[in-house]
């Protein structure tokens, strides 16, 4: 089977060619990177970077899209056995590495066309932020919230819009994590009493597969939307998205007051940003 005869149903709706030479890094291969992985694989992209030193676990296999074979595996290669088994022409290169201590990460972003943001904590997620805005490489973030009752994606742009710094600036003044509770944004006795089950309705990836799998589709589709914008001429029926962050309500808990809720945003460069330079990036 070639790829011809894989894209074969969706070649007429979707130009997958367009997508094929970028070169996208997946930060963070549990249930959210992995399933972005995959809806990219599946739409055309063909050459990754996957990112994450952790090994699949029992309890990863419930919201994953590897299942119990995979166990003990290191996520980088069960991720990337599943993609292959999706194409078999893909272009994988596995880092079972953490990000915080990976000595050529610079240089693996500055090869990339858009950075996936999916790891579970803070540190990570800031130090690839200063590493795109410093090399004006896109990427896109995506978050899960508490018990799977919604989540959030945002999309830097860079010389269009603010980084995920200025993000945080603006969400001070918005009520949209109002009563959410993330497990990064906890105290380390917290986080140990939540990985210990002592708090079982808290968990890090929290909710549901099919929760998770909203937010993960927008991930996903912000992605594409990134690559689209590096190309001369857009892929058919991929229009551009022209906020770059979505908050996403599945049940109508607070915040939320309804089933399905969703709020777009544009969010700017802020002023007296630390990382993008005080609007500099615009």
């Amino acid at each position: 089977m070639n790829e011809d005869q894989l894209f074969a149903r969706i070649a007429p709706l979707f130009d997958v060619g367009a997508l094929s030479d970028a070169r996208v890094l997946i930060g963070g291969c549990g249930s959210g990177g992995g399933q972005v992985a995959q809806q990219l694989a599946m739409s055309g992209v063909r050459r990754f970077s996957l990112y994450d030193s952790d090994v699949l676990e029992p309890e990863n296999v419930i919201r994953h899209i590897c299942g119990r074979r995979y166990l003990g595996q290191k996520k980088v290669d069960a991720v990337a056995d599943v993609l292959l088994d999706r194409n078999p022409a893909l272009e994988l290169e596995r880092h079972a590495v953490d990000i915080m201590t990976c000595d050529d990460l610079v240089d693996q972003v500055r090869r990339s066309t858009v950075v996936v943001l999916a790891t579970d904590n803070d540190p990570t997620r800031y130090r690839l932020n200063q590493i795109c805005v410093e090399n004006r490489i896109p990427f896109v973030i995506g978050k899960v919230f508490t018990r799977g009752i919604g989540g959030e994606v945002f999309s830097y742009r860079p010389c269009e819009g603010g980084c995920l710094a200025c993000l945080e600036i603006v969400l001070e003044r918005l009520p949209f994590r109002d009563g959410v509770r993330e497990i990064d944004l906890v105290s380390d006795e917290e986080r140990q009493k939540m990985y210990g089950m002592e708090i079982p309705e808290i968990k890090d990836s929290p909710g549901l597969n099919v929760d998770i799998a909203f937010i993960t589709a927008f991930h996903t589709r912000f992605v594409l939307d990134a690559i689209a914008r590096t190309l001369d001429e857009r892929p058919k029926f991929l229009p551009p998205i022209e906020q770059n962050y979505l908050v996403w309500g599945n049940r109508p808990v607070h915040p939320f007051s309804k089933n399905f809720e969703l709020q777009r945003i544009q969010v700017h460069a802020q002023e007296g940003c630390l990382v993008c330079g005080n609007g500099d990036s615009q």
